[in-house]
């Protein structure tokens, strides 16, 4: 299938590793340009080079998501970069470690307000395209009422994620800007964390990794391949949709 992304300009953050890495990958095989953030410059350059030697025109810069003035004029460099937007996969996630009030608020600004700042730094720029697409990188923990203790506020923050993407989808559909998210499951990649619970409590890992349909743990590519099917214009009816990428871990109906 022609996804219609050749041409087209994509901002991925997040993306040096892991999800957002092969979402990068994903959207150079199908022709688009490319701007890239993550926190270390070394896996940025080398991201931006594997997509460059696909053929596509990428650039990239280490930026922190969570510091709002930094944060904008990357974006903004970006989008004079890519002389235009037409898709933002917000995708930067991380497990903050804490407890207590200052856990909440970082775990704010880690797992809803970047994407928030994100989404709000784009929509001019979406506004302006023929094809504007958001996808935002969610998570499964946003509909369990079972988390470890440590995932209990970054579940409740992709729950709040889920909450604005349904209403920006709402609120921008007069504009064409077509909102959506993906919900991963256990997705394991070298340096990820479930590649470090693999070495350190393999039992774990394997009970985990049992729990889904297709007994297995899903790769990075399985969840770029989604979304950025939803970005594309291949994708142009479809908005305010959730996709659960879990091998069926959820055992519920998905109404």
């Amino acid at each position: 299938m022609d996804l219609q992304l050749k041409g087209k300009r994509a901002i991925v953050t997040g993306a040096s590793r892991g999800i957002g890495r092969a979402i990068g990958d994903a959207l150079a095989r199908e022709g688009a340009s490319i701007a890239i953030c993550a926190r270390g410059q070394a896996g940025i350059d080398e991201a931006v080079s594997a997509f460059q030697a696909a053929g596509a025109k990428a650039y990239g810069e280490a930026t922190d998501v969570r510091d709002s003035k930094k944060f904008a004029g990357w974006f903004g460099r970006a989008v004079e970069q890519l002389g235009g937007l037409d898709v933002l996969i917000s995708n930067v996630s991380t497990r903050v470690e804490g407890s207590g009030d200052q856990w909440w608020r970082d775990t704010f600004e880690a797992d809803l307000q970047q994407h928030v700042r994100a989404f709000e730094l784009a929509v001019p720029q979406l506004k302006q395209s023929a094809s504007p697409a958001v996808v935002f990188v969610s998570s499964i923990a946003s509909t369990l009422t079972q988390l470890p203790p440590y995932e209990v506020a970054y579940g409740a923050m992709k729950a709040a994620l889920t909450s604005f993407a349904g209403q920006m989808a709402v609120v921008h559909g007069k504009h064409g800007i077509r909102v959506n998210l993906v919900a991963p499951g256990p997705i394991d990649f070298e340096g990820g964390f479930w590649d470090d619970v693999k070495q350190a409590q393999p039992a774990i890992f394997d009970r985990a990794a049992s729990l889904s349909a297709l007994g297995r743990m899903g790769r990075p590519h399985e969840v770029a391949n989604a979304a950025v099917f939803l970005a594309s214009p291949a994708a142009s009816y479809i908005t305010g949709a959730n996709l659960r990428i879990d091998g069926g871990l959820l055992r519920t109906a998905n109404f």
